[in-house]
């Protein structure tokens, strides 16, 4: 089924042009991994906080979100709403220490103030689940894209997949967030024209309102429940999760000032959320209960997933379907690249440097992060393949890994910049702790995804605040320890029993008892970790915070160095206005109908905007320039000053 016109075509391609040559723009203008990875602390707050709201959905929402609103109504919206407000409070939670930790990847800082076992088990586990993440991702922009081109969708996967490759090896996480910029301007744009024309199709919003089911909190969609517990744990699980994950936006900016800028932008944007991505599969659903009976839908696998392209198709005209796929593009383009970047990061300061040649120059990792980019890229493509025909659905494979990986991770990451007792063990036993428990209660137990995070986040985080007491216990009353670890144990089993949701067997009988007293025992272990502490680790642990107390000197630490920062405000607006001129000469085209008028408002707004974003942009850039210049000459820094001089 090829629903697409050659004018829409001639957009796909002429977007595909659009993103590659802003990767080559800044192809030789990196010359150092602080640039490649961390963006040489020069990228401007509001184009990270566009990239971090930009990074955390793809063609995901348009896929597998939009089949879950299909079926959950106002559940999802509610679901929605709850990420502005995660996105909030995780960002004000560790966003100017971020930056403080002057870091170039988010686990870097775990070996100074963990160390190095903690820093690979987080390497491994944050690489994991956003390589899996990605791959749902890429899966979810195949499944939508295969009946819009008729095209077979393992090649559209691959062609994508090459294609982001591509600009985020040549430009690093500069091209990643002038890239999520624009694609941003696409996404909303057209966004908001297919909600305005599908409420349309159901009489207006009043119509859409009386139409819908009321809200339920108890739905089982996919054979996966969900249900209040479940939104509560999704907002936990958010908040942490951005205060650890969010820290490559936080840290690439110039000051703390500017890093929490970054989540409250993002939060903002969230807010609009159930508008523009919950509005047409609501439409969908009342206009297309049954979707069996559909012809669009007519042996399409996993139909609710496409409910929003089919919305989108019926109200768009020639040439805006074009731009919609093109905004679909953009979800998964930036979500992806900015894996590639982090992932890339991780791997080769991390994984290598660290763990196998400390000794490597700057040059061999740059060289280094570019090569693993590719193979990032590669797997992707690969573990798309396989997700796009799984059954589980891809909503329910990307919540799997969101809720199994990220926990774990995230609390020891976000916390370990606040509490400053935490003993060096102390992440260590709390990540194993959290993958230990999710394990166990979803894949033993039966759990649904609200009580497992519940479980992993009280345990894990319990775990870790009490490490350091546990590690005394074993130093000086072992038998009051081993008491503990008995209470727990027989505790726990209770607890699991009880509330076991899986079917009785005679496997389950013999396992449970077996893993909650492997989980008892883990306790005496751990504490004898923890109880390693010495002087000289604490003293280390005490540099580090003393580091986060101190502020970042923006003119000697970012700008005494020689390098004018790239000119951010013309060239997104340059890019803006040329999207919206197009929009503007398409609508030349002779087409019926009053979706023809969507051309003329697309086209206005982003010529208008773009050409804003140049003129009083690069008066602001010139006058923040001169300032920190006038600074450096006036306080007499040195410009030559090498990159790592203050950071350490």
């Amino acid at each position: 089924m090829n629903i697409l016109e050659t004018i829409d075509y001639v957009v796909i391609a002429l977007y595909f042009v659009l993103m590659l040559a802003i990767g080559f723009y800044f192809l030789n203008r990196l010359t150092t991994t602080k640039d490649y990875f961390a963006g040489g602390n020069k990228i401007p707050w509001w184009t990270s906080g566009v990239s971090l709201y930009m990074t955390n959905f793809s063609a995901w929402i348009f896929a597998g979100a939009a089949g879950y609103v299909y079926f959950t109504g106002y559940f999802a919206l509610i679901h929605f709403l709850l990420m502005a407000v995660a996105y909030y409070l995780g960002s004000q939670l560790t966003a100017a220490r971020w930056r403080r930790s002057r870091v170039i990847s988010p686990v870097e800082y775990t070996n100074i103030r963990y160390n190095l076992t903690t820093q690979q088990l987080f390497s491994y586990c944050i690489a994991l689940v956003f390589i899996l993440s990605a791959g749902v991702q890429l899966a979810a922009i195949g499944r939508l894209l295969a009946p819009t081109l008729g095209i077979d969708v393992s090649l559209i996967i691959i062609g994508i997949g090459v294609i982001i490759l591509a600009y985020t090896f040549s430009g690093g996480l500069w091209a990643v967030n002038i890239t999520d910029f624009v694609q941003f301007v696409i996404l909303m744009a057209v966004s908001v024209v297919i909600v305005f024309l599908s409420l349309g199709l159901v009489g207006g919003p009043v119509e859409l309102v009386r139409n819908l089911p009321p809200l339920s909190m108890n739905h089982v969609y996919n054979n996966v429940h969900y249900d209040g517990h479940y939104l509560i744990g999704l907002l936990l699980i958010t908040t942490i999760g951005v205060a650890a994950g969010g820290a490559q936006r936080f840290y690439s900016v110039r000051d703390e000032k500017s890093a929490k800028k970054v989540g409250k932008l993002a939060a903002v944007l969230f807010l609009t959320f159930p508008f523009i991505f919950g509005v047409p599969p609501l439409v969908a659903r009342v206009l297309w209960p049954d979707l069996s009976v559909v012809p669009f839908f007519e042996g399409q696998f996993q139909p609710k997933d496409l409910v929003y392209l089919a919305v989108s198709v019926e109200v768009l005209p020639a040439g805006l379907i074009g731009v919609f796929v093109a905004a679909l593009l953009a979800a998964t383009m930036s979500a992806l690249s900015s894996v590639y970047n982090l992932i890339s990061s991780i791997i080769v300061r991390d994984m290598y440097k660290d763990a196998f040649n400390p000794q490597a120059s700057d040059q061999l990792i740059f060289r280094l992060g570019r090569y693993a980019t590719i193979g990032l890229g590669l797997g992707t493509i690969g573990l798309a393949l396989v997700f796009v025909h799984s059954e589980t659905g891809i909503f329910n494979i990307m919540m799997a890994f969101f809720t199994l990986l990220n926990l774990p991770t995230a609390i020891p990451i976000a916390f370990g910049l606040i509490f400053k007792w935490i003993p060096r063990w102390g992440a260590f036993g709390s990540t194993v702790w959290g993958l230990y428990i999710g394990v166990l209660t979803r894949y033993l137990l039966d759990w649904s995804f609200g009580p497992q995070i519940y479980l992993v986040a009280v345990l894990s985080f319990a775990f870790f605040v009490g490490s350091g007491y546990l590690g005394q216990l074993y130093q000086r009353d072992r038998k009051r320890l081993i008491l503990i670890s008995v209470v727990f144990t027989v505790l726990l089993y209770a607890f699991l029993a009880f509330f076991n949701q899986a079917e009785s067997t005679r496997f389950l009988h013999i396992a449970l008892p077996l893993l909650v007293a492997l989980k008892g025992y883990s306790i005496y272990y751990f504490a004898s970790l923890f109880a390693r502490e010495s002087e000289s680790d604490r003293e280390q642990v005490e540099d580090f915070f003393k580091r986060l107390y101190r502020p970042v000197d923006v003119a000697k630490e970012v700008y005494a160095r020689g390098r004018k920062e790239t000119s951010t405000f013309p060239l997104v607006g340059i890019n803006t206005i040329l999207i919206g001129l197009f929009i503007l000469f398409m609508w030349i085209i002779p087409i019926q109908g009053t979706g023809s008028m969507s051309f003329v408002f697309l086209g206005v707004i982003l010529t208008a905007f773009g050409g804003a974003m140049y003129y009083f942009g690069k008066r602001s850039e010139a006058v923040s320039w001169q300032k920190y210049q006038d600074e450096i000459i006036e306080r007499g820094l040195d410009m030559e000053e090498p990159e790592d001089s203050d950071e350490r």
